[in-house]
């Protein structure tokens, strides 16, 4: 029935992107599991994190809490919820040993911070009845969740302050990462659009195709593109003769894409159609991807190493906690997925 994992085998590296949205909706129950019995029956029991245990009911209503919360929108396929319930179990757990670790450091809360945070949410809920009815009662729960808020962002920062990085490791993570700095391949392009109502019978939309075919066939025999669609393109670029400028891969709806992708310079499309009509496309020339130099790109790559290696820090604090702590759980409750 029961089962002990460690952080190999725990998805901890989720914590991360969660924690902050947990704590809003976790805080009254975790009070009330630092004050839990240890000695719960076991098919009461949903956890138990170096003693400190949580029961059935207690994930039941934290679960149910998160579901709402991240699901309002309607039903939820089961396979997605039960990859969600073991992530709320994980982040739980987590949450704990986090708060924990904070007492025992010696960590205080920024009062002033708190307070702040608790104006801007009544601010928010000022004319909200069930707030109004409640206020005694979930103030101290509010402060709860700030004061768990704030202690975990000061673990965090402390983990996480770290010196920048040398020039040299700069320089190496920019040659080791070009795909990061690499500004993609784009298209110049021109356009005309023949409008088609919404609405349009088939015999309109024939005409469209008609019209179109007869504009390639005279920009390709000599007749200015632009003159064409500054007389006749629905498009807002007609002004500019239908010049759209450099786009990158993915600008353009699917088959037009695809129609332009398949161009050589100077050739058109046949017509193609969009939302609003259809429409003719010249590619004009090629702008091909390029890597940046590093002298343009040298801030922006130390800040993506620095940001890497806070991540890496953080990740190697909460294994470590994980590492040191007895965790068991109900199987029948919680299924792991070893992937």
């Amino acid at each position: 029935m029961w089962i002990v994992k460690l952080q190999t085998e725990l998805n901890f590296h989720r914590f991360n992107k969660a924690i902050v949205l947990l704590l809003v909706l976790y805080a009254p129950f975790l009070q009330a599991m630092e004050n839990s019995n240890p000695q719960l029956a076991a098919d009461t029991l949903f956890a138990s994190i170096d003693g400190q245990t949580i029961s059935q009911a207690e994930f039941t209503g934290i679960f149910e809490a998160a579901v709402r919360h991240k699901y309002y929108h309607g039903r939820v396929p089961q396979e997605e919820l039960e990859k969600f319930r073991k992530q709320v179990a994980e982040d739980i757990i987590l949450q704990i040993l986090l708060h924990r670790e904070a007492k025992n450091l010696g960590l205080q809360p920024d009062r002033q911070k708190i307070r702040q945070g608790l104006d801007e949410y009544e601010h928010k809920v000022t004319n909200n009845i069930d707030w109004k009815s409640q206020q005694e009662k979930l103030r101290p729960l509010l402060l709860e969740r700030l004061e768990r808020q704030n202690l975990i962002e000061k673990i965090r920062a402390r983990v996480q302050k770290i010196n920048n990085p040398e020039a040299d490791d700069v320089k190496q993570y920019y040659l080791k990462n070009p795909q990061k700095f690499t500004e993609p391949g784009r298209l110049w392009l021109s356009v005309i659009l023949l409008e088609v109502p919404p609405a349009a019978d088939k015999k309109m939309w024939q005409q469209a195709n008609v019209a179109a075919q007869q504009f390639k066939q005279r920009i390709e025999s000599g007749t200015d593109f632009a003159e064409l669609a500054q007389q006749f393109s629905a498009h807002p670029s007609a002004v500019n003769g239908g010049d759209l400028g450099y786009l990158h891969q993915g600008m353009l709806d699917g088959d037009a894409q695809t129609a332009v992708n398949a161009l050589k310079i100077n050739q058109l499309t046949d017509p193609v159609l969009v939302l609003g009509g259809l429409t003719l496309f010249r590619l004009n020339g090629i702008q091909a991807e390029r890597l940046k130099p590093f002298s343009e790109v040298a801030k922006r790559a130390e800040a993506l190493l620095l940001r890497e290696l806070k991540d890496i820090a953080w990740q190697s604090y909460t294994k470590t906690l994980i590492d040191s702590a007895k965790i068991t759980l109900n199987e029948n409750l919680y299924a792991f997925n070893d992937d």
